[in-house]
């Protein structure tokens, strides 16, 4: 209300850094909020979706949406493979009428053929069937990895947040290091990490504590390797 923009852009599934999955009633306060105005319209980015580890699935905040004021988009880089660079868009019906009409000239940039094999894999159910198997598979990485830290000598000073959605997490640390200080150690072993202070966006501190576990790139076997040099780093800046 008080930044007077018009044109909300959420992800409310999983947002990225922190990971936080939006209670219902802020969703509701959200579509109140676009239902003041005519020019006001929610873009709903449903990152990370699919992947929610722990519990049902949350509906989207399109499906709650009776204004028409919710702008629906994904993408397939997660589920399948970014190099598909395949995303899409789900329009109001006034919305989906206004873009024929003005924007009905556009040329999609990806290929035809790639488009009609993925609608075929999804109608015939083997995309729900491989999102099902990734599940599984990153929920067995991510256990690995707590299982991990709950028996490392560092646990007193650990405390995870956010691990039943998406694939990262959040990781507090006890310490009085400075979050630069900490990457600068890192990267000495070849380790590159994040905090959340490198998202912030105004620079207010350097002293968020928070770092971000993302675990799909690294490969089971190397899994452990990389949290035992980490951890090497880490441990001596620890209050434990």
């Amino acid at each position: 209300e008080n930044s007077g923009a018009d044109i909300l852009h959420i992800s409310p599934s999983h947002q990225f850094p922190t990971g936080i999955v939006m209670p219902v009633s802020r969703r509701y306060e959200l579509l109140r909020w676009a239902a003041k105005k005519s020019s006001r319209y929610i873009i709903e980015d449903d990152y990370d979706c699919e992947f929610r580890l722990f519990g049902k699935p949350i509906p989207p905040l399109q499906s709650i949406d009776t204004e028409e004021k919710v702008i629906y988009i994904n993408t397939f880089s997660k589920t399948l493979a970014p190099t598909f660079r395949i995303s899409y868009m789900l329009l109001p019906p006034h919305l989906a009428s206004l873009f024929y009409d003005k924007l009905g000239f556009y040329s999609c940039t990806v290929s035809n053929f790639e488009q009609f094999t993925l609608a075929k894999f999804i109608e015939d159910g083997y995309f729900e069937r491989h999102i099902n198997r990734m599940r599984t598979y990153y929920r067995s990485k991510r256990d690995r990895l707590l299982q991990y830290l709950t028996q490392s000598d560092a646990a007193p000073a650990l405390t995870v947040e956010g691990e039943d959605s998406g694939l990262h997490f959040l990781l507090h640390l006890a310490t009085d290091a400075k979050d630069s200080q900490l990457v600068q150690a890192a990267a000495a072993k070849g380790i590159q990490i994040k905090f959340l202070s490198d998202y912030y966006h105004e620079k207010v501190g350097d002293s968020s504590h928070t770092l971000l576990m993302n675990y799909t790139g690294l490969a089971d076997d190397k899994l452990y390797p990389a949290l035992d040099t980490l951890f090497t780093v880490l441990k001596p800046y620890l209050k434990l």
